[in-house]
């Protein structure tokens, strides 16, 4: 009887037995790539086959380890039983027995797997959406520069400008199309990643939250106090100051008096919470119940109610 624990390291899965015995080493295979996959989803985690082989023939009386939660679900997936994932004191016994790969090859490979991981984070749904939304806005605000830029260059009437207007309005034209091809991704995006959100506020400053929160996820643990100032810019002033940031572009604000729209930035921010976590943890559809509370509020608002 004997205690016998799979680790991974690199390249390779190990067979380490207590009483110590020389570990045996199994590699993931020809195909460097896979290991590679295997440290950045645990999901895609491959057993050789020999080491398969190598587990199932083990005495009914050993106590089989592994050494983290992806390799015991591995393992449990080809009909193990019994399994469990080792304890801290139970690695530190067999790991200082595993063999070491040169510096280079160690050095390469944790590169390559800090490579895989970050193009898979910047290709992931929720990072494509934080990039579209900051590209919009970048155009958006170019859009407003050219308009008043337009304004005050031709102001003068020179006959050389009124001449140049019609290249202008050209590229003007083309930037706007861009623009609006890039509203119609940005929308699809929103609607995919934060659904609830985009119903409750729209899917533009959906997208907007999500970017200026740098996420899913801090989103929906903000409290709808913040989520309400996220993205004001307070200027020294001895008014007041914002009272609301990125919600001044949400669903529905318009058509609060101008006098109400801070009572309503605050209504809409406690939804957009709700909303927000919803879309990070549970994954509920309850966009349409939020929205119809929404809607009540801003025709309390609309006749004067506070």
């Amino acid at each position: 009887m004997g205690t016998v624990v799979v680790v991974a390291r690199g390249t390779s899965i190990y067979l380490a037995r207590d009483p110590p015995e020389l570990p045996a080493a199994f590699p993931r295979g020809p195909d460097p790539d896979a290991a590679v996959l295997a440290q950045i989803d645990p999901g895609a985690v491959a057993l050789p086959p020999d080491l398969v082989e190598a587990v199932r023939g083990l005495k009914s009386d050993d106590h089989l380890l592994a050494g983290d939660g992806a390799l015991a679900r591995a393992l449990s997936r080809i009909g193990v039983r019994g399994i469990r994932e080792a304890t801290v004191a139970e690695l530190r016994a067999v790991l200082p027995r595993l063999p070491l790969a040169p510096a280079a090859r160690e050095r390469e490979f944790a590169l390559r797997v800090a490579r895989a991981a970050l193009e898979r984070a910047l290709n992931s749904p929720e990072e494509v959406l934080i990039t579209l939304a900051r590209e919009e806005e970048r155009v958006e605000r170019a859009l407003g520069r050219e308009d008043r830029a337009m304004a005050s260059f031709l102001a003068a009437g020179s006959p050389a400008l009124r001449e140049y207007r019609d290249a202008w309005t050209e590229t003007r034209d083309r930037l706007e199309r861009h623009h609006g091809r890039l509203v119609a991704l940005l929308e699809r995006s929103a609607r995919a990643v934060v659904p609830n959100l985009s119903t409750v506020v729209g899917e533009k400053a959906a997208a907007r939250l999500v970017a200026a929160a740098g996420g899913v996820a801090p989103l929906g643990r903000m409290r709808s106090a913040r989520l309400q100032l996220l993205g004001s810019r307070r200027r020294p002033s001895p008014e007041r100051g914002p009272r609301y940031g990125l919600l001044y572009r949400a669903a529905r604000m318009n058509d609060v008096p101008l006098g109400r729209r801070g009572a309503y930035a605050r209504s809409l921010a406690a939804l957009a919470a709700i909303a927000a976590r919803a879309d990070a943890t549970t994954h509920r559809e309850i966009g349409p119940m939020l929205v119809a509370r929404r809607d009540r509020r801003v025709e309390a608002l609309r006749r004067g109610r506070p």
